[in-house]
């Protein structure tokens, strides 16, 4: 048994079983594609990328040929390799694994017995999928089509929390640790759609997404899906505070004195994001109180 850590000795006993396989003529087994994929996995840790993209790529090969080209263990590879080339920074190679991906995910033949939770957790991948791609594009200034992309993935992680609490009806099944992740994964999503819409100029779009942030963080929500709602609230203060208006001003205040509560609870009163805040809503309310009518 290789030790967890030791990446250059477990790489070596990768190889020889690699050597082996290759001997006997079992490439195409199961367990030497495996071992091919953990290779690829330790030449990363390793940095030697450009043998870790080649191993990758064969194994890629190697699934084809033994599971077809449209099968779950093909886009499972392939996504891995993306979120390998993602890591390092080779975004357009990534995109077009990602693009990849889902396309393998999304022509897998109907099984002919259905297995409703390897259902859900195939079409949580692609969710996943569009968030990694939504990600690449806004980072390539793409922005519209990172909207698209965030919209199809929040869609995808309300599906999947359905399903999943369809499947907790099961008495029998063991209680679902993901639903945190994809919780946080929903409640980040909308940020960015949020934070994209304001790019592109739609202050409205971004309202919508922002309120639906807040409406989805509950008091016993995680502790990063908490920040982004305290965030949130600063930003449909800002959008407000830039609408004219009596109105628009009194909600620009309401979101900022609970962004400032927020703060607190998460950051301390001392903090220089919490004081900042304080500070903005003083200065809102003296200029609100100077816009009263005189009676």
């Amino acid at each position: 048994m290789v030790k967890l850590g030791e990446s250059r000795l477990a790489l070596l006993k990768f190889a020889e079983a690699a050597r082996i396989y290759e001997s006997c003529g079992a490439t195409l087994h199961y367990n030497s594609i495996a071992n091919a994929q953990s290779l690829a996995s330790l030449l990363v840790d390793i940095g030697d990328m450009e043998k870790a993209q080649s191993m990758f790529e064969e194994v890629i090969a190697m699934r084809k040929t033994v599971y077809g080209e449209h099968c779950v263990q093909v886009a499972k590879t392939i996504n891995a390799y993306a979120i390998l080339l993602a890591k390092h920074g080779q975004m357009d190679v990534a995109l077009e694994n990602y693009e990849a991906a889902k396309g393998t995910y999304m022509n897998v033949p109907t099984p002919l017995i259905g297995d409703p939770e390897f259902e859900v957790k195939c079409k949580y991948d692609v969710t996943l999928i569009n968030l990694n791609i939504a990600s690449i594009r806004s980072k390539k200034g793409d922005h519209r089509d990172a909207v698209a992309c965030y919209e199809e993935g929040v869609a995808g992680l309300r599906e999947y929390e359905i399903a999943l609490a369809e499947l907790q009806k099961d008495p029998l099944r063991p209680p679902e640790t993901g639903k945190n992740t994809a919780h946080k994964h929903l409640v980040a999503a909308l940020g960015r759609i949020g934070s994209l819409k304001l790019k592109i100029g739609d202050s409205n779009g971004a309202l919508l997404a922002y309120t639906n942030l807040l409406e989805e963080v509950k008091l016993d929500s995680p502790s990063a899906s908490q920040t982004e709602k305290a965030k949130a609230h600063i930003k449909c203060a800002t959008i407000y505070r830039q609408q004219d208006g009596a109105e628009s001003h009194k909600l620009s205040v309401t979101h900022l004195q609970q962004a400032l509560d927020m703060y607190k609870v998460i950051f301390g009163p001392d903090h220089k994001d919490t004081m900042a805040i304080s500070s903005s809503l003083k200065q809102w309310l003296a200029e609100d109180e100077k816009e009263l009518p005189v009676q």
